[in-house]
């Protein structure tokens, strides 16, 4: 035996537009951006051709970017560090200027 249930409802137009517009406002809220990138796993680089093959390019190029201030390191007396999560934003940073 099947049962049917009718509903009447009535809308004011207004509160209604305002219900759907808020429902989507949250619903966009809660979306990543198009544009964003996925979180980068942070990997640590030690050396220039560890970096070279990260951004892939030569050892030359990577060291001479390196040498321009153009990407990030922090170094400890011979030591040479490359942050994987700080590359990626000096070089986006780096695109949005030219």
């Amino acid at each position: 035996m099947h049962h049917i249930v009718m509903i009447h409802f009535e809308f004011d137009e207004a509160k209604l537009t305002a219900v759907v517009r808020n429902a989507v406002a949250e619903a966009m809220a809660a979306m990543p951006a198009r544009n964003e990138p996925p979180p980068a796993e942070r990997k640590t680089m030690h050396s220039i051709r560890e970096l070279s093959e990260f951004i892939g390019c030569s050892t030359v190029t990577a060291q001479k970017m390196k040498n321009q201030g153009r990407i990030p390191y922090r170094q400890v007396g011979r030591k040479v560090m490359f942050d994987s999560v700080e590359i990626l934003k000096a070089m986006e940073k780096g695109k949005k200027k030219r």
